[in-house]
């Protein structure tokens, strides 16, 4: 008889490959559906919801990168989420992706990293209802430290929503027209890889959300760099 420990990964490696299907025709019917398509935005919802799923399974695998040292190259990771995002944004959104981080390899698993630049693309996306233009980049500031940069021309935050940007449950849609997706539910699982988020905006003026993470030492890592 199984023990539970082994249960729980059979079903987890069920899980996955049924959530790795779901995605896929996801993607697939984002690509081939009009942009003015009411169920645009449904099917978009499951993609990104996807991406939170796979990070609550591979938790309950026992991967948790908070206790476990990984070593993911940020810009393949980033510049993978480009055909996603093309299909998820409107004509109206002009997407640029610019990666030099200088071959920087930073300790949070690759699904965050698509978890970070799906809500904050998503989070501008819904604040540039009239369109505009996404810049997301990377880049490495110093020798410790990668930095993963969304900005966008949207109406920026006001005083009083910078100030609660981090807060659970706080939604900016009132006063950006946001999907209410908040920075809160990034924030511990990037403060926990040793990183931080910091959010620049004037209202009127877009704003610009930098996600800084500590570059890994291969050496030190105890499973190889994943990509």
């Amino acid at each position: 008889m199984a023990t539970r420990p082994e249960s729980i990964r059979s079903i987890t490696h069920d899980m996955r490959n049924l959530l790795t299907a779901v995605r896929g025709h996801a993607e697939l019917a984002l690509r081939g559906i009009s942009p003015e398509d009411p169920a645009r935005e449904d099917i978009a919802h499951a993609v990104v919801v996807t991406a939170t799923i796979f990070d609550l399974i591979d938790q309950l695998d026992g991967n948790d990168t908070s206790s476990t040292l990984v070593a993911v190259s940020l810009d393949p990771s980033v510049r993978s989420m480009r055909r996603l995002l093309d299909a998820l944004l409107p004509n109206s959104i002009e997407l640029v992706v610019h990666t030099e981080s200088d071959g920087a390899h930073v300790g949070i698993a690759k699904l965050r990293i698509e978890r970070i630049v799906l809500n904050l693309a998503l989070n501008a996306r819904d604040a540039m209802a009239d369109g505009g233009s996404l810049a997301i980049r990377t880049d490495r500031p110093d020798e410790d430290t990668a930095r993963i940069i969304v900005s966008d021309t949207g109406p920026g935050f006001s005083e009083e929503a910078l100030e609660r940007l981090f807060e659970i449950g706080f939604t900016t849609k009132g006063d950006r027209g946001g999907s209410g997706h908040g920075l809160a539910e990034l924030a511990p699982f990037v403060r926990s890889a040793g990183g931080d988020i910091e959010v620049d905006s004037v209202a009127g003026e877009g704003a610009t959300i930098t996600v800084s993470l500590p570059v890994v030492d291969l050496t030190k890592t105890e499973q190889p760099a994943a990509g």
